[in-house]
């Protein structure tokens, strides 16, 4: 049996795989923030995947956190429509592959990448010349310590709905820039969340305890973690002074996680909206995408060397395309995780795993061709997909809204 297709205990729960399809933005839930139809179509073809876990996209705890005026929002008038979609999913995914997979829910606030209602409304940890080079005439909402005192309690409120909503874990997302991740690299704010890596972490950690103490070990508790940023000293986190990745403070944090009873780290590094090439490796970025997917490698290697007892999700893998369950199978014998994470593939082609296993190998004609135009799409400000393999929704939608523009 393939390694990838075993069985897994993950935190008191069992999975029937390693395959982790990634949290993937849609952009495409009701104006309220609970599922809408195109939503409701992309995880029904994720539940014929075959994956042992789906890792439900970002889902803002707070309004003014949402990222763009589609994105999920977990709230009382959305709860029944999650459960709904969640009951669906599990139905689907039995009919079709024999079991349902674990769901986890990615509660976030989009700090710096914060649109609402479309426009930018950046709330952010710090001022940050590097990210904000051409943007300095945005206005640019510093949170207040009072703000990050109330946050907590607003991640424990949405992991309680999550609860209630039937998802089997929740995540606190905490990379790619959002307001969490922002904070470890705050090392200029002044005051109890910024200057020393247990003010710079605080925020992050508050929210993970209010988590878990909201929901005990009734749900999986996991968290989704940027091992480094991919920007200079100091305004990214995970760099020295030299500008060279330094997991000293990555490690540090992990040793806090297990501390406070987390299992499960999916692992990812760089920022999606300014670098993202570096966290989704692609054929046309400005170095090639094997060099961005060894730089993951390396990370998570080290990472899972530094903490054997965590479990880890690697991210990455849809980069190879046909050879993308070939190579996590590797990755996964070698050690470097223990989870295999695709993302980008789910868009393009979501019964991969279901058919690798019945073929042996993938259709080059199926598979992702890491071509960034999902990723184009998202930051056009319109619902995201595949305009190529899943052309007849999804590349009117590109015509549109990137082409044209």
């Amino acid at each position: 049996m393939l390694l990838i297709d075993s069985p897994m205990q993950v935190c008191g729960r069992t999975l029937r795989n390693r395959v982790v399809f990634q949290p993937m933005e849609g952009c495409d839930g009701t104006r309220e923030g609970a599922p809408d139809a195109l939503t409701r179509r992309r995880y029904l073809r994720f539940a014929g995947g075959g994956a042992g876990l789906v890792w439900f996209e970002a889902t803002a705890v707070v309004p003014e956190g949402r990222a763009n005026p589609r994105q999920m929002y977990l709230h009382g008038g959305t709860v029944d429509a999650f459960r709904t979609l969640l009951s669906e999913v599990r139905e689907k995914a039995v009919e079709t592959c024999g079991f349902a997979p674990l769901i986890v829910a990615q509660l976030t606030h989009s700090g710096r990448f914060s649109k609402p209602d479309g426009r930018p409304a950046p709330m952010v940890a710090y001022r940050n010349p590097h990210w904000e080079k051409g943007r300095e005439d945005q206005s640019y909402t510093v949170v207040t310590d009072d703000y990050c005192g109330a946050l907590p309690e607003q991640y424990a409120r949405a992991a309680r709905l999550a609860e209630d909503a039937g998802f089997d874990g929740v995540d606190v997302k905490c990379c790619h820039g959002y307001l969490l991740n922002e904070f470890l690299s705050a090392r200029e704010r002044p005051g109890k969340y910024g200057g020393s890596l247990e003010n710079r972490t605080r925020l992050y950690f508050d929210c993970i305890d209010a988590v878990r103490n909201a929901v005990a070990d009734r749900l999986l508790v996991a968290t989704r973690l940027n091992g480094c940023d991919g920007f200079p000293y100091p305004y990214g986190f995970g760099v020295n002074e030299e500008n060279e990745i330094d997991l000293t403070e990555t490690k540090i944090i992990l040793g806090e996680l297990k501390r406070r009873g987390i299992g499960l780290v999916n692992l990812t590094v760089g920022n999606p909206y300014l670098i993202p090439h570096v966290n989704r490796p692609w054929n046309f970025g400005p170095e090639d995408g094997r060099v961005s997917l060894n730089r993951i490698y390396d990370v998570t290697r080290a990472l899972k060397a530094a903490a054997p007892e965590l479990k880890f999700v690697m991210s990455g893998l849809s980069f190879p395309g046909p050879a993308a369950v070939d190579e996590a199978e590797t990755a996964l014998e070698a050690g470097v995780a223990d989870l295999a994470g695709f993302g980008r593939m789910t868009f393009a082609y979501p019964t991969f795993f279901r058919d690798y296993l019945a073929a042996g190998s993938l259709s080059r004609n199926q598979t992702c061709l890491a071509c960034g135009k999902c990723s184009e799409l998202m930051r056009a400000g319109t619902v995201a997909g595949c305009p190529v393999r899943d052309a007849e929704v999804y590349l009117p939608y590109y015509k549109q809204y990137v082409l044209r523009k």
